[in-house]
């Protein structure tokens, strides 16, 4: 992860060139001062950034640019005199508190973390969210459900996964239905229309994806679109896309992974056929490519649960995996 490093005194620069000196190192003593309309651009392009100085400072650097926690980089400050470093922005989602602790142990002094759920003893929802890859659905209700935990109140859970939070007042709700009763929290990649509670969508879906030469990306997005409605499943449930490697240029296959922000793994005919005795496929299709089949091989990769063996359309195949954990 990159991260940026903004100093405003001689004591901070000293401080910075002698432990820290990895990361990219800004402020007057290293010839590239930083504005507050400079920082935008610093803003949008680390993952994590670091101000030795007040927090004053900080803070009105960051209450220009600030946009959504989903998003946010981690932003923490180290006090001029390397005393105490403090999580600022981003605490769970954005790993501040985590980066808090890691530069306190390297320059030598104390994090301080100021978020309830790590004072209180159990793991907050959105930092439960981050760690098993589940995207949350509404970050409004969200809040509500940190704010009921802060509470102590009693939250009831849902999930056929087998990972629940840590929270000591979590009830085990029996079906979706009870947990969206109790305004309580969904672990599903069902395409779920919720009035009250949370749902938490886990990323473990898997594409796999054969092209014909020329495919559109209209006409790929339009297959995978159609095949997650007639399922009922949440897009944002995709994980990641396979294919095999003579196809990963194909610019319908990049250009949809770009958009839907997914990587996409390539593999070799060879590795592919050790999955295709559990799909359909031709021998037509082995001599042009050297596998029976594309699409299904390449959805096994990532996912052990096969879901769609093959839908096809415009010289396009898709098989779809769910990932078992």
């Amino acid at each position: 992860m990159k991260a940026a490093v903004l100093v405003f005194s001689p004591q901070g620069a000293e401080l910075a060139a002698r432990h820290l000196s990895e990361y990219d190192l800004y402020g007057k003593n290293f010839g590239n001062n930083v504005s507050k309309e400079d920082f935008e651009a610093i803003f949008n392009t680390y993952d994590r950034i670091i101000f030795i100085g007040a927090v004053g400072i900080a803070v009105r650097y960051l209450a220009s640019v600030l946009r959504d926690k989903r998003k946010d980089p981690a932003v923490v400050v180290i006090d001029p005199t390397g005393q105490y470093v403090i999580s600022v922005l981003s605490g769970h989602l954005g790993g501040a508190n985590d980066f808090a602790r890691e530069i306190a142990a390297i320059i030598g002094a104390v994090p301080i973390i100021t978020t309830a759920s790590d004072h209180l003893g159990y793991t907050s929802i959105d930092l439960f969210a981050k760690e098993n890859n589940y995207v949350i659905a509404d970050m409004k209700r969200m809040k509500e459900i940190a704010a009921a935990m802060v509470s102590g109140k009693p939250v009831y859970f849902y999930s056929e996964r087998n990972v629940r939070p840590d929270y000591p007042h979590i009830v085990q709700a029996h079906s979706i239905e009870e947990a969206l009763e109790r305004k309580g929290i969904v672990v599903s990649y069902d395409a779920l229309c919720m009035d009250d509670g949370l749902q938490l969508i886990p990323k473990v879906l898997h594409l796999g994806i054969g092209s014909k030469k020329g495919t559109k990306v209209e006409d790929l997005t339009a297959l995978v679109e159609k095949t997650f409605v007639e399922n009922g499943w949440d897009l944002r449930a995709i994980s990641v896309a396979h294919t095999i490697d003579i196809k990963g240029d194909e610019e319908s296959i990049k250009t949809f992974c770009k958009a839907a922000a997914i990587p996409l793994n390539v593999y070799d005919a060879k590795t592919l056929s050790k999955k295709e005795s559990f799909c359909g496929g031709s021998d037509f299709v082995k001599q042009t490519v050297g596998v029976k089949a594309v699409s299904c091989p390449a959805a096994l990769m990532g996912g052990e649960r096969l879901l769609v063996e093959k839908v096809s359309s415009s010289g396009l195949t898709l098989s779809v995996t769910e990932e078992i954990k």
